[in-house]
């Protein structure tokens, strides 16, 4: 086996040309890969942390009854008290708890229907962080009266601008129809259609006084110190609040789940497609290279090299162009990751339709580390994919014939 690789080493670098395309074809087919990867893994992990840091937050608790029927007395009981021992969880990074109803939000020009949060704005924006999300005015910092925070989308439909009046209407506990003149303070653009459209922030204690609500916590959203911690916090939280509906961000918006689903099963089509490409490329330069020794493989066979060995020398020959030309396109993609990880990839001339999806218009590429073990493994069985016929051909030639060809 040592002679044999001593040999292929060396037939290798006999055609330089030959081999540095076939090395040339590994690099950016590696390169390639681990780009498209990363640029698909970015767009996705854009899309749920928009939605978990601007929208749902990690984990969620509601009374019971609430998310079935979000009537404004469902309320969790001892919502404040519950919400301060939850800060003080080490594993739990920020906690905001909120008043929750749905509404009509009406402008002197128009009116439109969405939801009406009520909420604490030093908790919320340690959540949500929708203070560094403003395109104008202030996060509940000016002296305006009853200040209400709403989406830049929704403001263009009610055809409203900063300190203009809204009337916000929804049912008190009593299923009373109760109505507070309000003040724009501020206009939020985020990466949730939901908000920009359809959502505005107003004090709680503004909408419990209107609502006539004692104690008005509907829902308390909580982020993570480590996102991957979930698993293990959920299920403690459960158990200490069984009589309340604890959810994650994959039962909130299993929409998210779907899509995770469905970029990951695109990826390994993306991989096939690449890995079959990489694949007909190998096959098509080492069945050349057969072709053009064929005379040289005639004369090995005729002075005792057995078939086998014949078969294994091209299929050396061929893990040997992947071994030199697969580190290097991973090495590629790892510096191409790393650089388009720091400084991103600037979408801005798509923002606006890629805002009406959730994107932001900076991507930044992400792939795993174990997504480079991966690449590296499929590159060795791609390249023995590759040699099989050319080596299959190989052996099947006759030495008298081969011999005899100019």
């Amino acid at each position: 086996m040592k002679m044999l690789a001593t040999i292929a080493w060396r037939n290798v670098w006999r055609s330089r040309g030959r081999s540095l395309v076939v090395i040339g074809s590994i690099v950016v087919g590696i390169w390639a890969l681990i780009f498209m990867l990363g640029f698909m893994n970015g767009f996705m992990i854009s899309y749920i942390n928009g939605a978990i840091r601007n929208e749902i937050s990690h984990i969620q608790f509601h009374e019971a009854n609430f998310k079935k029927d979000p009537n404004i007395g469902f309320v969790i009981p001892g919502g404040m008290d519950l919400a301060e021992s939850l800060a003080s969880d080490p594993k739990i990074l920020a906690v905001s708890p909120r008043s929750v109803t749905n509404g009509m939000i009406s402008s002197p020009r128009k009116s439109s229907g969405g939801r009406i949060y009520g909420i604490i704005p030093e908790r919320e924006r340690s959540v949500t962080h929708h203070d560094s999300l403003l395109t104008e005015g202030s996060y509940f910092a000016s002296d305006l009266k009853n200040p209400v925070i709403i989406g830049k989308e929704l403001a263009n439909t009610l055809k409203v601008k900063l300190n203009s009046k809204v009337v916000l209407t929804f049912q008190d506990r009593e299923n009373n129809l109760v109505a507070g003149a309000f003040r724009v303070a501020g206009m939020l653009e985020t990466t949730s259609p939901q908000i920009n459209k359809a959502s505005v922030y107003i004090q709680m204690e503004d909408l419990t006084r209107i609502a006539g609500l004692k104690e008005g916590v509907h829902e308390i959203a909580l982020l993570l110190e480590n996102p991957e911690s979930e698993t293990v916090v959920l299920p403690d939280l459960r158990a200490v609040h069984p009589d309340l509906l604890i959810e994650s961000w994959r039962e909130i918006a299993p929409e998210l789940e779907l899509f995770l689903s469905m970029t990951d099963s695109f990826l390994w089509v993306l991989i096939g497609i690449i890995m079959i490409a990489l694949i007909f490329g190998i096959i098509n330069t080492m069945l050349m290279a057969v072709l053009e020794r064929y005379r040289e493989l005639g004369m090995l066979m005729a002075i005792g090299m057995n078939k086998w060995r014949i078969f294994m020398m091209i299929v050396i020959e061929t893990i040997f162009l992947s071994l030199v030309g697969g580190p290097v396109g991973i090495l590629l993609g790892l510096m191409t990751m790393y650089w388009l990880g720091i400084q991103g990839i600037d979408l801005s001339a798509y923002s606006e339709g890629l805002r009406e999806y959730g994107y932001s218009s900076i991507l930044y590429p992400y792939i795993e580390n174990s997504a480079y073990v991966y690449v590296a493994a499929g590159v060795i069985i791609t390249a023995l994919l590759g040699a099989l016929y050319p080596a299959y051909k190989a052996v099947q030639l006759k030495p008298t014939e081969a011999l005899h060809t100019v």
